[in-house]
C-alpha cells in the first residue's frame, strides 16, 4: 500500500476539505465522485485514521485531518512549484540557446546560419560565444553551454565528438611576399619556420598543426606563438613574418593586404566536430540549433570553397 499512495491521493484529500464536499470536489478535479472516495479511503486505510467526519449534509475534517491538511498542502504547493520552475527553465533555454565556437567559424561561417536558423525557427535564439579550442571544450564541460563546435583540442572521456566537416590549412603571407607570387598550391617543404608565427598551444589551429607529423618534423620550433588570432594576423600584416592557418579562418575576399596559399605535399586539414556532454539529452531548442547546424554546415562550406 505504500507504493500506491502518491501526490494523487493528497489532492484528493485537501480538495475535499476545502470545498466540505466530495461532490464539489469530484467537479474540480474533473472525476467521479466514486473514484474520488475511493482514493480517500485509500489515503485514510494507508494512515489507519479517519480524516472526515461525513454527515448526510457536510464534511468536517477530524482532528487528524487537520493535522494531514497543512503538510498535505505545503507538499503539493512545493511539488507545483518546482515543476513549474522546472518548466519556465527548459522554456528559456529553447527559447535560447548558446552554442560556444571557435572565433574562425564565429567570424566567417556563422553569421549566415545562425541567420538561416532564425527565419527558420524565429522561436529560438542562437547566442555565439567564441573561445580558444581550450575555452570551447571547458565552456561544454562546466555546464555554460549544451554543446559546441571545435576541433579536437583534447580527448576528453566526458566528451562526445561528432564528426562535422573539415577545412584545410594554408600559408598566410602579405600580398607583397615572394611567396605570393609564386604558382599552385605552396609545399609544405619550403616553409621557413624562422619566419612563422603560429596560434599558441591552447587554441585548436595548434593541435591541429600538432597532429601533422609534417608540422612537427619541418617546424619544431616556430618564431613565435601568439593567442589571438587578430595580433598574430597583424603580424604578418606588419612583415614580420607568416603563419599557417585553415581554410575558414583564412583573411576575408576584401583583404587587400594578405594572401592565402593552400598548402600540399601533403594536404592537411582541421577536423571540426560538435561537442557535447556524454549521456547528457539536450533540450529541445539546442537539439533543433545541433540538428540545422550539423546538416547545413557542411553544405556551406562545399558552396563556399574556392574553385
Amino acid at each position: 500500500m505504500k507504493s500506491a499512495i502518491n501526490l494523487r491521493h493528497l489532492r484528493a484529500f485537501v480538495a475535499v476539505a476545502r470545498e466540505s464536499s466530495f461532490t464539489r470536489a469530484a467537479e474540480r478535479l474533473l472525476l467521479s465522485q466514486s473514484a474520488l472516495t475511493v482514493t480517500v479511503r485509500q489515503l485514510e486505510e494507508y494512515l489507519g485514521v479517519a480524516l472526515f467526519n461525513r454527515t448526510t449534509r457536510q464534511v468536517v475534517l477530524t482532528v487528524d485531518g487537520e493535522t494531514l491538511l497543512a503538510a498535505a498542502e505545503r507538499l503539493i504547493t512545493d511539488f507545483d512549484r518546482a515543476l513549474a520552475d522546472v518548466s519556465a527553465s527548459a522554456k528559456q533555454r529553447q527559447g535560447r540557446v548558446p552554442i560556444a565556437v571557435l572565433p574562425s567559424l564565429a567570424t566567417r561561417l556563422m553569421p549566415a546560419l545562425v541567420r538561416g536558423f532564425h527565419e527558420a525557427y524565429p522561436e529560438i535564439r542562437i547566442t555565439l560565444r567564441d573561445d580558444n579550442g581550450r575555452g570551447v571544450h571547458r565552456q561544454v564541460l562546466e555546464h555554460e553551454v549544451e554543446f559546441g563546435i571545435s576541433n579536437v583540442w583534447r580527448n576528453y572521456p566526458e566528451l562526445e565528438f561528432t564528426p562535422l566537416t573539415s577545412d584545410r590549412f594554408g600559408l598566410v603571407c602579405r600580398r607583397d611576399d615572394p611567396l605570393a607570387s609564386e604558382e599552385g598550391p605552396y609545399n609544405w617543404a619550403n616553409i621557413d619556420q624562422g619566419r612563422l608565427f603560429v596560434m599558441a598551444a591552447d587554441t585548436g589551429f595548434y593541435t591541429a598543426l600538432q597532429d601533422s607529423p609534417e608540422f612537427v618534423e619541418r617546424c619544431p620550433t616556430p618564431a613565435g606563438e601568439v593567442l589571438a588570432m587578430v595580433t598574430m594576423l597583424d603580424m604578418v600584416r606588419a612583415g614580420l613574418g607568416i603563419t599557417l592557418l585553415p581554410e575558414l579562418a583564412r583573411p576575408a575576399a576584401v583583404e587587400s593586404e594578405l594572401v592565402f596559399r593552400r598548402l600540399t605535399n601533403p594536404v592537411v586539414h582541421r577536423h571540426l566536430c560538435l561537442i557535447r556532454r556524454r549521456n547528457e539529452a539536450l533540450s529541445q531548442g539546442a537539439r533543433r540549433a545541433w540538428d540545422y547546424l550539423r546538416a547545413q554546415i557542411p553544405r556551406e562550406i562545399e558552396l563556399s570553397a574556392p574553385l
